[in-house]
């Protein structure tokens, strides 16, 4: 019976999983899964430190919609993800952060890189984290971890995996890895509510659509560039969201900035399609400066509880955003759309108005940065290098004063004391200082041999005022 380490059921899960990219930074305490079999068949990012290691699994994540993974050690790695995690948490990115720990049988006995509980460090700012306690619980424990960062509202989750843990072996069959991941149908909304929406965006003058993280993360950007396409009804994303609909398509309008020039212009939308994006500071916040008062605000998202947040909203769809737009295509297909060319011209002038107030500025910015590095210093006369004034600087200048006058004079002589206020050698072959008084001198090859006698007249300072110096 074939015995494996939980290194390999680690490695092996996550590449079950569809898991091909691990932002990590290597540690001890994760070295069984670094040289696990199935290791192979992921790709291990090192990274320089643990704070890009998670910073990069975040952005992975949000650049393809896939679960981002970083893997740390234990201790000092697991603090360095902290500000990862917690954006993750805030931004509703699915990730996972695997962190190691020290061996179980230690604890209490303030072992390397332990002695305090990341588990309470990490439960605050994550949507489910745990310690594995037992190898052979790894793959369905893992499997459940990216579960939850992936089911429902994403977020990032934590797993805990202590050395002794990781380590150990376990029979091969007693530790088999899930095949079921994760829910294959994502809750839809109802017919009535469907009817209801499009009935408002059908009647309404100036409707828009309000694309969040969401959209991006249930896969549902061709949904949405095809329902924005049969209605007519220009689409404005969030950060999260922004290239859903492309730049250049005729029903995009940028980003939710664009809603604050509308409402400066008295344009604004009367009805809006918020699909999941939250009400919060950047999407106007409890102001009406970015949704008017009067608008029909028809919130979509799959987390119940953010609906109606910070403002009262028309209709709310507790559904998945893809299957909502899929719905809301299907019902459409059937109606006739009022021509809004007018109205996608505005969206569109709104939002490339702050690229006219401030094109000159930007022209000059690009102009500026496309000179070639070290024109603009070759176009100006050479004068030499300039000393900067700064408190570090002239601190680091001493400091080379005293290594060249200590490699002049012998580090144990009374002039090598002395020099260590001078300031710094021209000569590399006849090393001179500045005396209190303001006389230049210079040692004599007895003091440059190293020798401390007072015969070797290392304090024979020789004034010099010469053409050389």
């Amino acid at each position: 019976m074939a015995r494996i380490d939980g290194g390999e059921l680690l490695t092996r899960t996550l590449a079950r999983h569809g898991v091909r990219e691990v932002f990590t930074l290597h540690g001890g305490h994760l070295d069984a899964a670094y040289q696990a079999e199935s290791a192979r068949r992921l790709r291990f990012i090192d990274t320089r430190h643990e704070q890009a290691a998670g910073h990069a699994a975040d952005g992975w994540a949000r650049t393809t919609g896939r679960v981002g993974v970083a893997m740390v050690t234990a201790g000092p790695g697991v603090t360095d993800v902290v500000t990862a995690v917690a954006n993750a948490y805030l931004d509703c990115v699915p990730t996972l952060f695997i962190g190691g720990a020290a061996p179980l049988r230690d604890a209490e006995t303030l072992p390397l890189q332990g002695g305090f509980d990341q588990l309470a460090l990490m439960q605050p700012i994550t949507k489910w984290a745990h310690r594995i306690t037992q190898t052979a619980r790894i793959p369905d424990l893992v499997t459940q971890a990216l579960r939850v960062a992936t089911t429902g509202r994403p977020g990032p989750v934590f797993l805990e995996i202590p050395i002794d843990v990781l380590f150990a072996r376990v029979d091969e069959e007693r530790a088999t890895v899930p095949a079921y991941l994760r829910p294959e149908g994502a809750p839809a909304p109802a017919a009535a509510a469907v009817e209801r929406a499009l009935a408002w965006l059908a009647e309404a003058e100036r409707p828009l659509v309000m694309a969040g993280g969401g959209v991006w993360f249930s896969g549902g950007a061709a949904e949405l560039r095809a329902f924005a396409e049969l209605t007519g009804i220009p689409v404005v994303a969030n950060s999260k969201a922004l290239g859903i609909v492309p730049g250049d398509h005729p029903l995009s309008g940028g980003g939710f900035g664009t809603l604050a020039v509308l409402g400066q212009a008295g344009n604004g939308p009367d009805a809006v399609l918020l699909l999941g994006a939250r009400l919060g500071l950047f999407t106007g916040g409890r102001e009406a400066s970015f949704i008017p008062r009067a608008a029909r605000v028809i919130q979509v998202d799959i987390a119940g509880e953010e609906i109606g947040r910070n403002r009262d909203v028309d209709l709310g769809i507790f559904a998945d955003c893809r299957e909502t737009l899929r719905a809301l295509a299907r019902a459409a297909e059937g109606r006739r759309w009022p021509d809004r060319a007018a109205w996608q011209e505005a969206v569109r002038g709104a939002h490339a108005l702050p690229g006219q107030l401030f094109g000159a500025a930007l022209a000059e910015t690009r102009r500026r940065r496309s000179i070639p590095s070290g024109s603009r210093t070759r176009s100006r006369p050479r004068r030499g290098r300039r000393r900067s004034s700064s408190p570090t600087a002239a601190r680091r200048r001493r400091g080379w004063r005293w290594r060249r006058a200590s490699a002049a004079a012998g580090s144990g002589s009374r002039t090598a004391t002395w020099a260590a206020s001078a300031p710094a050698c021209r000569s590399p072959s006849r090393p001179r200082w500045r005396t209190p008084t303001g006389r230049w001198c210079a040692w004599s090859a007895t003091a440059r041999s190293g020798s401390t006698s007072r015969s070797s007249t290392p304090w024979r300072a020789t004034a010099s005022r010469s053409s050389r110096w």
